[in-house]
């Protein structure tokens, strides 16, 4: 039999004198360091989750959003397009990016018989020609404009409520800045798909369909993308949304992505394909800022609940290792009296600390993720339906937790007998 062998066949023994002794203490490190296993996976797995499912709601997701608005010729703008995409990818730091384009024409000034006659010695109610995204609007009377020898267009319901038009309606546009006249056949009307959606920041209208401000403003029209590039409108304002995918975002990219979303809106404005009037904008480093300083409360607020827990498995250990050190002191002296060194004791000692904390180093991270799972089925979190993300075989820092835990918890029970028996005097 090897020197080790023997070592840890006289270990066994000797634990099987005191066993229940160190089956209190191994049941305690077993629970204290699944539990607190358990919590550092729960605060990972609920801050993560938290974090994406406060980037889905409306209001952050318009903020967390890139818009870009810029006066980009039509021969410029497939180019400037190429610059918003990449810029979007490094403002979101590499995320999955999506982007919706609204392209609009010049003002236009309605036909005058369409106010009511006292104000149409004041100023022409206007309009625009745009091309918009088809996902976000929806035809409720006509149809869709096509793109033809004429310009087809469709009205907001709202601006054909008050303007009294329908599908059928023929319109000469006055051009504002001295370009030639534009002649519009209305096929339909749209509204927004979800008026709420942050696609409608790049319209000056919000997708009301109507604002006034000194002078009232209808539309967009909404036009076949073929009329807005085709040179039969003037060339306005191009704006482009671009949006990411935060289902893969974790908590511990929240300071590169802040960071890369700073970086990234600034180097859009400089951008030569761009014009000089480039107005490009993100909230996403405030919305990160909030998210993260909710994130750090409730991470708190469970590293009280770990203190304590702590001190209780604490208290308890020392309990049984005291209990533990006046039941081997005749034992340890008697080593000492028959010529064990204090190396041999201390490696005993470590032998048996390891005898404890391997089993809940192994079992703790495995037993986290499923009764993760089953505090996430509780209460608030399952009542709104959050998901959480935990690894079948643990998180990294979970493992890191549950083996720091687990050694304190052993060295816990064996070093107080080590110290008072081992190492004092014969």
């Amino acid at each position: 039999m090897t020197a080790f062998g023997a070592i840890a066949r006289f270990v066994l023994l000797r634990a099987r004198a005191h066993r229940l002794l160190l089956a209190a203490a191994l049941l305690t490190v077993l629970l204290t360091t699944a539990v607190l296993a358990t919590l550092t996976a729960y605060s990972g797995a609920i801050g993560d989750a938290a974090l994406r499912h406060s980037l889905r709601t409306p209001q952050n997701a318009a903020d967390a959003a890139l818009i870009v608005k810029a006066d980009v010729p039509a021969e410029g703008r497939a180019a400037a397009d190429r610059a918003v995409r990449q810029g979007a990818r490094r403002t979101f730091d590499g995320l999955p990016v999506t982007v919706r384009t609204l392209m609009r024409s010049g003002p236009y000034a309605l036909p005058r018989s369409l106010q009511p006659p006292a104000e149409r010695s004041g100023e022409p109610d206007l309009t625009f020609v745009a091309a918009l995204d088809p996902t976000q609007v929806r035809i409720v009377a006509g149809r869709a404009p096509r793109e033809g020898s004429g310009v087809e267009a469709a009205l907001p319901v709202t601006a054909a409520r008050r303007l009294h038009l329908k599908p059928g309606a023929r319109l000469t546009l006055t051009d504002r800045l001295s370009g030639p006249k534009v002649h519009v056949t209305l096929t339909g009307l749209y509204r927004p798909a979800h008026a709420d959606a942050p696609y409608w920041r790049l319209d000056d209208l919000g997708g009301r369909g109507v604002r006034t401000v000194g002078f009232t403003t209808y539309g967009p029209l909404l036009a076949a993308p073929g009329v807005l590039t085709g040179g039969r409108v003037s060339a306005g304002q191009s704006g482009w949304l671009a949006s990411a995918d935060f289902s893969s975002l974790s908590t511990g990219r929240i300071g590169e992505l802040r960071e890369a979303a700073r970086a990234g809106s600034a180097a859009l404005r400089r951008q030569p394909a761009l014009s000089g009037t480039t107005a490009a904008s993100t909230s996403l480093p405030d919305v990160l800022g909030r998210v993260d300083r909710s994130l750090l409360v409730s991470r708190s607020t469970l590293l009280i609940v770990a203190l304590q827990l702590a001190l209780l498995a604490g208290c308890a250990l020392l309990l049984v290792a005291r209990l533990l050190s006046a039941e081997r002191t005749g034992e340890v002296r008697l080593l000492r009296a028959r010529g064990a060194s204090r190396a041999r004791i201390a490696a005993l000692a470590a032998l048996e600390a390891l005898a404890l904390a391997v089993p809940s180093v192994i079992c703790a991270p495995l037993l986290a993720g499923p009764l993760t799972r089953l505090l996430a089925g509780q209460g608030a979190l399952a009542r709104i339906g959050l998901r959480l993300d935990v690894p079948a075989g643990g998180r990294p820092g979970v493992w890191l937790v549950a083996a720091c835990v687990a050694l304190g918890c052993a060295l816990a029970v064996t070093l107080p007998a080590l110290t008072a028996e081992g190492f004092g005097p014969v």
